[in-house]
């Protein structure tokens, strides 16, 4: 699914940088699907939105995959950005049952 994910999100937003890091396995009742995911998409189209604005366009380029995942974590930033800083927040430990 992750591969289906960044082809579709590929197609709907011209990007420089575009990642798709399957976190499922990190979380408790993890059955082998994916069910959490972190993009990080660097794309000039983020260039005087608001961080809701380029969530929402994520969101609307995902279409039919968001009903299908438990949790989507979303770092977008323009190249300028992307240049001043490549880091983003890890997301944090669940705790496994």
């Amino acid at each position: 699914m992750i591969n289906e994910i960044k082809d579709r999100l590929s197609s709907h937003i011209d990007s420089e940088y575009l990642d798709i890091i399957d976190e499922s396995p990190n979380h408790g009742g993890y059955t082998g699907t994916v069910s959490h995911i972190k993009i990080i998409i660097v794309s000039v189209r983020f260039d005087g939105l608001s961080l809701i604005k380029r969530h929402k366009l994520v969101y609307k380029a995902l279409g039919p995959f968001v009903p299908k995942i438990h949790a989507i974590s979303i770092v977008s930033k323009t190249p300028e950005q992307w240049k001043k800083s490549s880091d983003f927040i890890a997301s944090p430990d669940c705790a496994k049952n």
